[in-house]
């Protein structure tokens, strides 16, 4: 009784750990098993996730969507692939991070990943003011279209070489139950709706 006491004490303390790391990245790939080729991921927080992975020709061997839930591990078994080195690229909304894989005869062994972070306009609603914050998304001209729950199009901004700037807008005065702020910049796209 004692040592399957000791061994449940282990087997929690190895799991615990995994999910300190997890907290402190927002995916963690790892080997699931030593001597196997399983890899597993965790991620911190609930998300969608688009998950690639290519030969080293750069085909695509495998793609999925994923709505990940927090601290919960995905696994995916790798024993079908010949020996070789992949990448695997996971994509969310604020950052892309590469994996490169070697699979070997009898194992997976998972390189330390390489992180793109993406910015991203924010958002913020305080009382009747909605703060939108361009945080330097651009270089050159950004455009803001804010429009209602129909999808009418209610007001429209271009910021030439303001990039940086904090705009504020007043929705006192619509009768609108919600607004969507969409941003474009010469290469990509951003939008997010706001309940009043």
């Amino acid at each position: 009784m004692k040592n399957l006491f000791r061994f449940s004490l282990v087997i929690l303390s190895v799991l615990m750990v995994n999910v300190a790391k997890a907290d402190d990245m927002e995916l963690l790939v790892k080997v699931a098993k030593e001597n196997n080729k399983w890899v597993s991921f965790i991620t911190n927080e609930s998300q969608n996730i688009d998950l690639t992975l290519y030969s080293a020709t750069d085909e695509v061997l495998y793609e999925q969507r994923l709505k990940t839930v927090s601290n919960k591990f995905k696994t995916y078994d790798l024993s079908a692939l010949p020996v070789g080195l992949y990448t695997l690229k996971m994509e969310s909304p604020l950052k892309t991070v590469t994996y490169q894989i070697n699979i070997t005869a009898d194992s997976a062994i998972v390189a330390v990943p390489v992180v793109k972070l993406f910015k991203k306009p924010s958002l913020a609603k305080e009382n009747d003011v909605v703060t939108l914050n361009l945080n330097g998304v651009a270089e050159g001209e950004v455009q803001v279209d804010i429009y209602n729950e129909f999808n009418e199009k209610l007001h429209e901004d271009v910021y030439t070489n303001e990039a940086k700037v904090i705009k504020k807008y007043d929705v006192s005065r619509t009768p609108s139950r919600q607004l969507t702020f969409v941003v474009r910049t010469a290469n990509q796209e951003f939008s997010e709706t706001i309940k009043l």
